[in-house]
């Protein structure tokens, strides 16, 4: 019988990097590499596949690409702030992350997000077992994270606790391909999948490079990072490193990636820039809120919660004591990333070539925000016009 050769990816835009193939490999064939670009991409071993095709089982970015997610009749939508101010100022938006992951500690179940790892300038999945590490992983760091084997451990964390559950938060295509990986384990069920409303993935070792620039610079290490800090207000966020007290900007690095030039090419296509998902929760900025409920809006942020499933809801239903809450409907919510992916800008590529040969400082002067408003304020008139 002929070896059946698994099709993960014949170009560049065919895969998001949710490794979820590597990890249902029965005999290890899948590892991830760079590319030029600094994105991870699976390599096979063709002398250790047999052939399975499992990794093409859950591959759910060109599954969900080729077939969108259906609309669902069990999905809710809210506007939602945690109660307590201190969390509402250290969050991305609403504080939402920190009230579900509360819920969950206080039953005894362990949290999975992204933690920034100082020491390898990188994001990384970690396991959460209390508040002081949740905390950790609060605010937004706009890098692909680094998956290192993530789903492995959590599915060996799972199988390993029988008795306890996890929650786990992540991107859109992330969740999508560990939803698949854990129901091919009989495993959904014991997880709560929490996504997030997403611009786009940025080059884990384009900023590797940048940090390192900055560090060098400016003689020492990073002892804090942030994107969107809120001491002008949640619209107005500040992106900057602090080196030895000193706070330092990073706009140029955030300028490429809400430009859409740092973008991992999945990104362009993204099936999950839509209200309805295969997680249980979504979670993001409600960019508008000024709009649709000024006597909610709040300058430290509010967040849009989307609920799917029942164990979404119920959780939901929950940790209502500690948020302030109203019900929203699916045309007050939207937003750029709940309606379409970002458009590959048209010198992508040569940013790419200039990066490669030019150099960081070179491209830190030529590719800069290019709208006459920033780019928070270009969002609010996207929300306006498609509203009316």
């Amino acid at each position: 019988m002929v070896k059946k050769i698994p099709n993960l990816y014949r170009q560049a835009n065919d895969c998001s990097g949710c490794t979820a193939c590597a990890a249902i490999c029965p005999v290890s064939a899948i590892t991830f590499k760079y590319n030029t670009e600094g994105f991870l991409y699976p390599q096979i071993d063709y002398t250790k596949c047999v052939g399975c095709l499992r990794c093409e089982s859950v591959c759910a970015y060109k599954k969900d690409k080729e077939t969108p997610i259906s609309k669902k009749k069990c999905t809710h939508i809210f506007a939602a702030k945690n109660k307590n101010p201190d969390v509402l100022y250290n969050s991305s938006s609403g504080g939402m992350f920190t009230a579900l992951s509360d819920i969950f500690f206080e039953q005894n179940g362990v949290v999975v997000s992204c933690v920034y790892s100082y020491e390898n300038d990188a994001l990384q999945f970690t396991l959460l077992t209390d508040k002081t590490m949740r905390d950790k992983a609060r605010g937004s760091i706009y890098i692909q994270a680094e998956m290192d084997n993530a789903f492995g451990r959590f599915i060996k964390w799972i199988i390993d606790n029988p008795n306890r559950n996890m929650l786990v938060v992540g991107t859109g295509c992330q969740m999508a391909g560990l939803d698949l990986l854990l129901k091919e384990k009989k495993l959904r069920e014991r997880v709560i999948l929490v996504d997030l409303i997403c611009h786009g993935v940025a080059s884990s070792k384009l900023w590797k490079d940048f940090v390192h620039n900055i560090k060098h610079k400016n003689g020492g290490n990073i002892d804090y990072i942030t994107f969107k800090n809120k001491k002008n207000g949640w619209e107005t966020p500040n992106a900057f490193v602090r080196i030895k007290d000193t706070e330092l900007s990073i706009k140029p690095y955030a300028d490429w990636f809400y430009m859409g030039w740092s973008l991992r090419e999945s990104c362009y296509n993204c099936p999950y820039t839509r209200i309805d998902r295969n997680s249980d929760i979504t979670i993001g900025d409600f960019w508008g809120i000024k709009n649709v409920m000024p006597d909610f809006y709040d300058k430290m942020g509010v967040s849009l919660v989307i609920t799917h499933s029942p164990k979404g809801e119920q959780l939901f239903s929950e940790l209502k004591h500690t948020i302030d809450y109203r019900e929203s409907n699916r045309k007050d919510c939207l937003q750029p990333r709940l309606v379409s992916p970002q458009l590959r800008p048209k010198d992508r590529d040569l940013f790419w070539n200039d990066m490669n040969l030019k150099g960081l400082d070179y491209c830190e002067k030529k590719y800069i925000e290019r709208y006459k408003l920033p780019f928070k304020h270009k969002i609010m008139q996207f929300i306006k016009t498609f509203r009316k």
